[in-house]
């Protein structure tokens, strides 16, 4: 009724809000509190967690609402493309102490597994006297970041198995057939040539025959039959079982090399993020503050560059555009004048 009320003109001043004015007995007065939850790490400049949810669980009663995209048993993995933000948990409470505490339960009722995220923090900020008493402005957290990561710390192992002892086996659900990537009699003919490295010298031709799908929770998992057929050959049956080991954007961070922040020849990735361009060659002379790579976490870009004079000895074996995590290494430098012994003093 109050927004009707203002649609029509009537000022905030015009209105009381703590009456009903059909019966004139106060109204309820509820206090409400959102814990947004987000794929990110506090305690490394709240830079961006990538890789494959393992596991979740939210909060669940009265009072309690969450607001997510993830969906039990299907697969979900966080990217360098999108929001961090996982989830919203809006708690509801009669009173702004009971608020609290609602709270508090609801984030220890949270798991998620797999990546980083800030519950932890959150859970700190909550038992802060300044939150508590309500004194916070927009630079609080700021101001208060090292103290609160201080005391914030993940619930123990303890806690977590208690949570989920009496919950059921979840099996993976399957998608849809709109969804589907694969599906019976689906075919392929696949050619694979040698590199110049490869011993093999022939190029051979292979034809695959989906036979048949038990199971299809492509590129997940996948079960069934196949045919394998050769060129002169008779075609093979073999029983397919396919899963996947990692995901694209944790392989990416779990594969590539890592760098040492103390090392002066090391250039790193400074967060998690899309390697967008690689601007140096093995034998480029750098000078200092010259841009080695360029990363880009959702939409922001930040230029890595050298921190010192140099001769590149050694730059990114992957390919540009692959998700990298932290501390990833894009680059070795050598002082030019140690040109000659390239191949003996290269720290790796």
């Amino acid at each position: 009724m109050a927004q009707l009320l203002i649609f029509r003109g009537a000022s905030l001043h015009d209105l009381d809000l703590t009456r009903n004015s059909d019966t004139n007995h106060h109204m309820p007065r509820l206090s409400s509190l959102q814990l947004r939850i987000t794929a990110e790490d506090p305690t490394k400049n709240w830079s961006l967690s990538i890789g494959k949810i393992q596991s979740f669980h939210f909060p669940q009663g009265n009072g309690i609402r969450v607001d997510t995209n993830l969906v039990s048993g299907l697969p979900a993995t966080v990217t360098t493309d999108f929001d961090s933000l996982l989830a919203k948990i809006i708690v509801t409470a009669p009173t702004w102490e009971g608020l609290l505490q609602k709270a508090k339960r609801a984030l220890r009722d949270t798991r998620i597994t797999g990546i980083q995220t800030n519950i932890p923090i959150l859970s700190s900020i909550l038992s802060h006297a300044d939150f508590i008493a309500g004194q916070c402005d927009t630079r609080w957290l700021e101001t208060h970041q090292s103290a609160l990561l201080a005391t914030s710390q993940p619930p123990p192992p303890s806690h977590h198995r208690a949570l989920f002892a009496s919950a059921p086996a979840q099996t993976t659900s399957l998608p849809n057939s709109s969804q589907l990537l694969l599906k019976k009699d689906d075919s392929w003919t696949i050619t694979l040539s040698p590199t110049p490295s490869s011993a093999t010298t022939k190029q051979q031709t292979h034809h695959i025959h989906l036979l048949k799908i038990n199971q299809n929770n492509f590129p997940h998992s996948l079960t069934g039959r196949i045919t394998h057929t050769l060129p002169s050959q008779q075609p093979q049956t073999y029983n397919l079982s396919l899963a996947s080991t990692t995901s694209s954007s944790a392989s990416a961070s779990s594969n590539h090399r890592l760098g040492d922040a103390a090392n002066k020849d090391h250039v790193i990735v400074p967060f998690a993020g899309k390697l967008i361009e690689v601007s140096v060659d093995e034998g480029d002379v750098v000078q200092k503050g010259d841009v080695i790579a360029v990363v880009r976490q959702m939409k922001m870009e930040v230029e890595v560059r050298a921190h010192r004079r140099g001769r590149v000895v050694w730059v990114f074996e992957g390919e540009e555009g692959e998700d990298v995590g932290e501390g990833v290494l894009v680059a070795v430098l050598e002082d030019e004048q140690s040109e000659g012994k390239r191949g003996r003093e290269i720290k790796l």
